[in-house]
């Protein structure tokens, strides 16, 4: 079988990128054969690209012509309103081209209860426009699948619900011992939060729930103060007029930075900027616990993360991360601070024997499980004798 991805594409630092080129490679392994469209010119150097998705008109029907020759059994849509910025209105456009020609269309909503959530009646119209040229939906978690359903709508019996798998841990190339001695943090418990700082991410209750465990109210609180706190991320940058989300981003982290000053707990917070590969491995083996305070979010890679080095997680009860972590017992409510500093609290009064075997995600899909998923997609809307 001959599939057409139209997806972000390494080395954009991107996880649908990254999650289309394992789903890609993997396919490649079972003897299918794979190549992807890109929506941005840096990512036309990687081998796998095989062409540009360009927002000029002329150059969608001479995309149209190149994809035709390659000749694909179907094309697979990896989309996030983020991962294509104003080349969206484009992709609508090239789909509707691609379809005139019979080609079946499966679509991959990576955040589809987040893009409602954000842009609203503008969201449904967006995602009702997309469905509208597909064969098949394929969501990530039962609360996707109820959205898509219920809110854009979808009919069911074209959903698929199709989990990430499970990640796959970069190698410790930077040990983290080496990463406590650069950034001074010395043998301290600390919080890991990873990733782009974004306001859907709650790093902002996250700090205020440390500094209310400086409070009275919390009387175990001297076993708990001197813990520290590592950001590993910075804020994303964005492009065009997607970069009012990256200023948005960037004044948030302010407000939070100066939260901190004001609660006495800056003193304990590491920010340690954008973080290459070779460091991943080694802030997740160090970290006491990963923090996931998300308020909106449908999955989490940084979830997926921790639970591929074994590392406990601290994580809201919102989106996929409800159905990630339903039997762990740190949980708590999004956007209430007070709620998990409470979990902070008895989480780290635990002895460190104790906090390793908590906090973890239930077991997450096999990589093979998911592959054989895909393809059955993939056969359910392409007439192949034997695809």
């Amino acid at each position: 079988m001959r599939i057409l991805y139209v997806s972000p594409f390494p080395p954009i630092r991107d996880g649908i990128g990254t999650y289309t080129q394992l789903i890609l490679g993997a396919l490649r392994d079972r003897g299918h054969e794979a190549r992807a469209i890109v929506p941005r010119e840096e990512s036309l150097d990687n081998p796998d690209a095989l062409a540009l998705l360009s927002p000029r008109g002329r150059d969608l029907v001479e995309l149209c012509n190149v994809a035709t020759a390659w000749n694909p059994d179907c094309i697979h849509v990896q989309f996030a309103v983020a991962a294509f910025g104003t080349r969206t209105i484009a992709l609508i456009r090239w789909l509707r081209l691609m379809r005139s020609r019979g080609v079946p269309i499966v679509l991959t909503m990576h955040e589809v209860t987040r893009d409602m959530g954000l842009l609203g009646s503008a969201g449904g119209k967006l995602y009702r426009s997309l469905t509208s040229l597909c064969d098949h939906v394929i969501v990530h978690t039962q609360g996707a699948f109820s959205e898509c359903v219920r809110s854009i709508p979808v009919p069911p019996e074209i959903v698929s619900v199709i989990p990430h798998p499970k990640a796959i841990p970069p190698p410790e190339v930077v040990s983290g011992s080496e990463l406590r001695s650069r950034f001074v943090v010395g043998d301290s418990d600390f919080l890991l939060a990873f990733g782009f700082v974004h306001v859907d991410k709650g790093l902002s209750d996250l700090v205020r729930a440390l500094c209310l465990i400086q409070d009275s109210e919390f009387p175990s609180r001297d076993a708990v103060k001197s813990v520290k706190l590592v950001i590993a991320g910075t804020v994303r940058r964005r492009n065009s007029i997607f970069r009012v989300f990256e200023f948005r981003d960037r004044v948030y982290l302010w407000h939070i930075l100066r939260m901190a000053r004001r609660g006495g707990v800056d003193r304990n917070i590491l920010l340690t900027g954008y973080v290459p590969e070779a460091e991943i491995a080694g802030w997740f083996r160090a970290a006491t616990a990963v923090v996931l305070p998300y308020r909106r979010t449908e999955q989490s890679g940084v979830a997926a993360l921790a639970n591929a080095f074994e590392t406990p997680a601290l994580a809201s009860t919102v989106g996929g991360l409800r159905e990630l972590y339903g039997d762990s017992a740190w949980t708590f409510p999004p956007a209430n601070p007070k709620e998990l500093a409470r979990v902070l609290e008895a989480f780290l009064a635990l002895p460190s024997s104790e906090r390793a075997s908590t906090g973890r995600a239930q077991q997450s899909t096999d990589l093979n499980a998911v592959i054989t998923s895909t393809i059955e997609v993939y056969r359910s809307i392409v007439s192949l004798p034997g695809a």
